[in-house]
């Protein structure tokens, strides 16, 4: 709260000085040349422009070549008008300015008298870009409001583009998630965008993946989207552009208030949910804008509510039988003849007991067998009851259950409710003609409950969280018009989300089940009275509460703007500061981490689930405690760029951005990292074949690790548990605070556009520029876990009831994430060549040629994986004679060490088309993309699976879809507007409207286990797909095309072999409008998504091992209606 009040402060002083802008701009600018009739340029002419909605006026002349150009407009219409002596006064109306737009006006002047005006409607529609080669579109606020938005999202919106590929089609889900990477634009991951409102941040810079605020579509005015070659004036991340410009006041009061609303009972059911879950939608709010102060103060305001009651989608498990959990193996251990009790039947080991339990020269003895393969019910012991009454409890929550020992015996669909409020207000205030002001204001308060557990994922629902996001955005900005042509703009943005993340419910305590295992440390964290990480072979895991999540996140970002207009230049610099900070918890398991495993484990029974009701552990490890990173950053970015208007059919503009970075860091430096260059082999501890470590051999424990910075500080001490002991005091410091050094980075733009015809109606475009990422949080937030600031204590094949009384593991380190010391920040090299065409009818085309190029990627492979040759060595002993892969690492006394390193790379290239009529009855946009995009690591944890051999892993990204096209329409039905009453009633004031999307599928990577582990497969020749007469969900992939590899080597299948199912949607819209009197309208609307209920597949079983081998396993939504209704004036 004392922050919030600070920056609140902070923001409210630096609206009164010449402050600073963000980085994307929510103004635009007009230029154009002043000619007579015979086409001369007219020099010293005076040109207005007036927003028509505020009546804002500016005023400047044209240069010697005729030349003007008005800078930092606010968004809107206007009407520019040019005068000068002995010629009539020319104007031009209905010119839209949308964000970032180079506006061109150009205007004749007739000789006349000065009192006169020749007056001309701008074109409707879009036209070309005579300033720049970016490639942008902008979805106005008729597209906004218009179309069918499932969720009414808009981040929907953004799929309407070229270059848009959708990861997910969800749109509800990315509603409630706030998600923000389930699309890549032009190639790049999704998480390389930028989000902006209004110029400001509008993103968690954890993930760079989940906004802070979702605008509601009621309150904003246009979004625009730059995908390539964008002016060096922005920055922060290396992917697209996507600003939202809010509403904001004017001169008349408008405003609506709206509800939409859904049920169950009129969707369909989706194609693998055994029910139609129930579901209540409610969407209602309001919005006002008007003057307080005519021409001068004006405000805009609104609230919107989203009430979801819902079940999430299908999730299908395998859990034990009622019978096995009161220990009764029979049924499961019957023979071949199938029946109970007979002599084929299997065996299960009874480990008090001495003597053989099995086959013994091919003869069943069952001396110390289990008598039956029944548990007697005073051998269960107390945990064992417990682990049982989870998994009875979880089938009481189930939508259904097979109670029999097959997989996948039951399917949850578990209550998802959504909560969500938003508050908006702004304000614009205009001193005089120089000085101007806006402060705006938006809060969000999301209360969602997710039955698996936010970021937990357990796969039974053991842990609900509340997850409770509140996110504010305050933004002041303020505009001094120095004179007409040197302007001063700036912008402060503060935006700060209080994540937490909760348990929702009782299931994830221990008392709920009766748990009674003594846990190893006291005081690990707020939830430890949690039930411990529990794994089962051959069952669905379970969660406590351990792992959840805190994270508050504030971003503070200034800058300042100054655009000059020198002849046919206009020039810009600015600066941008920015500061950010995420406390967040390492999320550790101090509850109890146990297995069961019948593998390795001498007190096995022989069937884990029984090792569990007896409590008989394979593993068991604790952290001590739960540590907190107070993770913080400062990023200094300037820029310089020039449009220059070489002629008045070429522009040209050439930019530069420098960006420096500090990587994010913790206060207290309670980080460790992994450094190669650190680990002395002559210093390896021994590590015997069984995977331990024999201490009594000698050699360092933390050899290559190195703390962070020079040590925790003094003031930071009772913050980082353990900083004082010796184990922490014997990993040498000197680390980089942010585990890797930062750099100074320098990032060329240059574009330009060429209109060929002297009609200014074609216009060849072009580009190129470079852009630099910024790095999310996420990748040094894991290191927080890293010995020896946690400490943890492992124990093999001991019981639930005495931990400590089985075998202490001195085992290596696990999971240990590091970052490489001399880690690079990623970056893309973008480029294009366009060519736009305004035709006849409203009609606007562009074709393009786009391309992008991605260096320095971040992927996290194990550097600490044996290689091939040696696991195929291992592999080929006798199984008895095998050695553990521990002692087969390379860095002894680790296991896996998962590190981040910026050595991969991405190509893309596509043809894109887009077509767009906006004016008359029909509306409509086309848009198609042909593209594709290779990579050798598609994601930001990419663990491939040959670490040392990019080349190995290079194929298509996941998120490479080779065909999209997309298409909106908005056809208003006219003909009844004369007709008599009752027919104009009944049928004038009708629009329909919709989006049709087509998109091919995702590349899939066939697989098989081996006993290496899960490797890529051998591709025998022949179709990888089941020919189309036959393929279905059930028959995808052609089996006999694929076989798992052998030991001896690699598979010789690529990456993505396999062609996934495409997808097709067709949402409509039917909307009805009523004119109630002059000012009052009522809108009553219908919104069909997924009209013909085509049930569009997701994913792939791409195992060979698997019985679901080849078979579809998910299906996006299916039919889902929504009715709606708003008044406005």
């Amino acid at each position: 709260m004392r922050t919030a009040r600070l920056l609140t402060i902070g923001l409210l002083l630096l609206a009164l000085s010449p402050a600073p802008n963000a980085q994307m701009t929510s103004v635009g600018r007009i230029s154009g040349t002043v000619r007579d009739s015979s086409g001369a340029v007219i020099p010293g002419a005076t040109i207005t422009v007036i927003n028509v909605a505020t009546n804002l006026k500016r005023t400047t002349t044209t240069d010697e070549d005729g030349f003007y150009t008005v800078t930092n407009l606010p968004i809107g219409t206007y009407l520019v008008t040019a005068e000068q002596r002995g010629f009539k006064r020319a104007a031009q109306s209905d010119n839209v300015l949308t964000a970032d737009a180079r506006l061109t006006v150009d205007l004749t002047l007739e000789p006349g008298d000065l009192s006169e005006t020749v007056e001309v409607s701008a074109a409707t529609g879009e036209t070309v870009n005579m300033a720049s080669g970016e490639v942008a579109r902008v979805i106005d606020s008729q597209q906004v409001q218009n179309l069918a938005l499932n969720g009414r999202n808009y981040i929907q919106l953004l799929s309407l583009i070229p270059g848009v590929a959708l990861i997910t089609d969800d749109q509800l889900e990315l509603s409630t998630s706030l998600a923000t990477n389930q699309q890549s634009i032009n190639g790049n991951r999704g998480q390389m965008n930028n989000l902006t409102v209004d110029g400001g941040f509008n993103l968690q810079s954890g993930s760079n993946a989940s906004q802070i605020n979702n605008v509601g579509i009621d309150f904003i005015q246009e979004v625009k989207i730059q995908t390539a070659n964008f002016s060096a004036e922005y920055g922060r991340n290396a992917g697209a552009q996507i600003n939202v410009v809010t509403k904001s006041g004017t001169n008349e009061f408008h405003g609506s208030a709206f509800e939409f609303l859904r049920n169950d009972k009129l969707d369909a059911r989706n194609f693998f949910a055994p029910i139609r879950p129930p579901l209540r939608y409610n969407d209602f709010g309001y919005s006002l804008g008007g003057p307080i102060v005519k021409n001068r103060f004006f405000f805009f305001g609104g609230q919107e509510w989203k009430k979801i009651r819902r079940l999430s989608n299908p999730v299908v498990r395998t859990v034990p039988t009622l019978a096995e959990l009161n220990g009764d193996f029979s049924y499961r251990l019957r023979g071949p003849d199938g029946i109970v009790g007979t002599a084929d039947d299997g065996f299960l080991r009874d480990p008090s007991k001495s003597g053989s339990c099995g086959l013994v020269n091919g003869q069943p003895v069952r001396t110390a067998c289990f008598p039956g393969n029944i548990i007697p019910a005073s051998r269960i012991t107390a945990d064992g009851r417990a682990i049982a009454s989870v998994y009875r409890t979880m089938i009481g929550l189930a939508t259904s259950y097979i109670d029999a020992p097959v997989g996948n015996n039951i399917t949850f669909q578990q209550p998802n409710p959504l909560d969500f409020r938003e508050d908006i207000l702004r304000l614009d205030y205009r001193f005089n003609e120089r000085h101007s002001i806006y402060g705006r204001y938006i809060h969000d308060n999301n209360d969602l409950i997710d039955p698996f557990g936010t970021f937990i994922n357990s796969q039974l629902p053991t842990i609900p969280s509340h997850r409770l996001r509140p996110g504010t955005s305050l933004q002041v900005s303020h505009t001094w018009i120095i004179r007409p042509t040197l302007i001063n703009e700036g912008k402060a943005t503060g935006a700060w989300v209080s994540q937490r993340i909760p348990p929702a419910s009782e299931y994830w305590k221990r008392e709920t089940y009766g748990f009674t295992f003594q846990q190893l440390f006291t005081g690990g964290g707020p939830y430890e009275n949690s039930i411990p990480d529990t794994s089962i072979t051959g069952f669905a895991s379970f969660n406590g509460a351990a792992r959840s999540l805190v994270s508050p996140t504030t971003d503070i970002t200034f800058s300042d703007t100054l655009t000059w207009v020198h002849g046919n230049h206009t020039v810009k610099t600015g600066l941008v500061i920015i500061r950010n900070r995420i406390d967040q918890n390492g999320r550790t398991t101090y509850a109890g981490q146990v297995s069961f495993s019948t593998s390795g484990n001498p007190r096995t029974t022989g069937n884990a689930l029984a090792d569990a009701l007896l409590g008989n552990f394979r593993t068991y490890s604790e952290a001590s405690a739960d540590p907190v990173g107070f993770f913080r950053f400062t990023q200094i970015e300037s820029f310089v760029t020039d449009n220059w208007r070489v002629h008045r059919r070429f522009s040209t503009e050439f930019g530069l951005r420098y960006q420096f970075g500090t990587p994010i860091y913790t206060q207290a430096n309670n980080l460790t990292n992994f450094d190669p260059t650190r680990y002395d082999p002559s210093q390896a501890v021994t590590v015997l074949a069984n995977g331990t470590i024999d201490l009594s051999r000698g050699g360092n424990r933390y050899n290559g690790l190195v703390r962070a910075g020079d040590g925790v500080p003094s003031s930071e001490l009772g913050r980082v548990p353990n900083a004082t002991s010796p184990e922490v005091q014997a990993v040498p410091a000197g680390a980089p605070r942010g585990l890797y050094k930062g750099h100074h980075y320098f990032m060329p733009r240059a574009s330009f556009s060429y209109a060929p015809f002297a009609d200014n109606r074609t216009a060849i475009r072009g580009g190129f520029g470079i852009y630099y990422d910024r790095i999310e949080g996420n990748l040094i937030f894991p290191s927080l876990n890293n010995p020896p600031f946690v400490k943890s204590a492992q124990y093999e094949n001991g019981n639930l009831s005495n931990i400590t009384g089985g075998t202490t593991a001195a085992a290596p380190f696990a999971d240990i994430f590091a970052v490489d010391p001399n880690l690079a920040t990623p970056y893309t090299m973008n480029y294009s060549l366009s060519v736009q065409r305004e035709l006849p009818y409203g009609f606007f085309a562009e074709a393009a040629y786009v391309g992008n190029l991605g260096r320095h990627l971040i992927r996290q492979p194990d550097i600490n994986q044996p290689s091939f040759e040696t696991l195929a060595s291992n592999a080929a002993l006798p199984s008895n004679q095998r050695a553990s892969i521990n002692a087969l690492r390379p860095y002894k006394g680790y296991s896996a060490i998962r590190m981040r390193l910026s050595d991969a790379t991405s190509n893309y290239h596509a043809m894109q088309l887009y077509a767009a009529k906006r004016k008359g009855g029909l509306l409509i946009t086309l848009s198609y993309t042909w593209s594709k995009v290779l990579t050798d690591a598609s994601g930001f944890n990419d663990n491939p699976e040959d670490p040392f051999n990019r080349r190995f892993n290079y194929g298509p990204a996941t998120f490479d879809r080779r065909h999209i096209f997309v298409a909106t329409y908005t056809y208003k039905i006219k003909g009844f507007a004369q007709a008599p009453t009752l027919l104009k009633a009944l049928f004038n004031g009708y629009e329909i409207s919709g989006i049709t999307r087509l998109q091919s599928g995702q590349y899939f990577t066939v697989t098989g286990n081996t006993s290496i582990g899960n490797r890529r497969a051998d591709c025998l020749g022949g179709p990888a797909l089941v020919p189309d007469g036959e393929r279905g969900p059930a028959n995808w992939i052609n089996r006999a095309a694929f076989a798992p590899a052998p030991d001896t080597r690699r598979g010789t299948c690529g990456v993505g072999t396999v062609l996934g199912p495409g997808w097709q949607t067709w949402d409509f819209s039917i909307r009805k409008r009523v004119a109630l009197n002059e000012r009052f309208r009522l809108q009553l609307q219908a919104d069909i998504f997924n009209a013909f209920n085509r049930a569009n597949f997701r994913d792939v079983e791409t195992n060979l091992n698997s019985s679901a081998f080849g078979q579809l396993t998910a299906a996006g939504p299916a039919r889902n209606i929504q009715f709606g209704m708003k008044l406005t004036f």
